[in-house]
């Protein structure tokens, strides 16, 4: 009797561990990274690092009052001219409230933009790079290239009807680079 009763249990247990196993086949979800394509149109590599905008970095004196998105610029030549400066268009999302649906097809576009001169310190080799603020938004989508001024005097500016295009790195850093 002992060893039916055991033999009931032990089927019964299995049953319910079998039950409790699902038989839908399970849903991945994947991150989709949209990398701008190399076009030609650029004359300089460029890529962006989002930087952390908390508190902690309030103490170098250069992040503006009120809402503002960190990050850091970097261009590179594939010549020997030294990059200078530049003019950007960053655009991204405001403070204003907003519902996001997600796995959405909708569009997502940035609701501000904001076009930033920026001024490269003069250095070797051939990358230029700046920590910038983006006065006014929470979130960069894109940042537009719009010209790039080289030591030699010589300007690049953007061709009418083209587009200079990248996006930031998804990943924050909340350290040090």
């Amino acid at each position: 009797m002992k060893r039916a009763t055991a033999i009931s249990f032990a089927l019964f247990i299995g049953s319910i561990t079998l039950a409790a196993q699902s038989a839908s086949p399970q849903k991945t979800q994947a991150i989709v990274v949209h990398a701008p394509a190399a076009n030609g149109v650029c004359p300089v590599a460029m890529h962006v690092r989002q930087a952390a905008s908390g508190d902690a970095l309030a103490v170098n004196n250069g992040r503006p009052k009120g809402i503002a998105q960190g990050f850091h610029l970097i261009l590179t030549t594939s010549d020997s001219r030294q990059i200078t400066g530049a003019r950007i268009t960053v655009s991204g999302l405001t403070a204003k409230s907003r519902v996001t649906e997600t796995l959405s097809s909708q569009d997502d576009s940035a609701d501000a933009a904001k076009t930033l001169d920026v001024t490269f310190s003069a250095g070797p080799g051939k990358e230029a790079s700046a920590d910038l603020w983006a006065p006014g938004l929470t979130a960069v989508r894109t940042i537009d290239l719009d010209s790039v001024t080289y030591a030699d005097g010589s300007i690049w500016k953007l061709a009418a009807g083209h587009v200079c295009r990248t996006v930031p790195d998804p990943i924050m850093q909340i350290g040090t680079r």
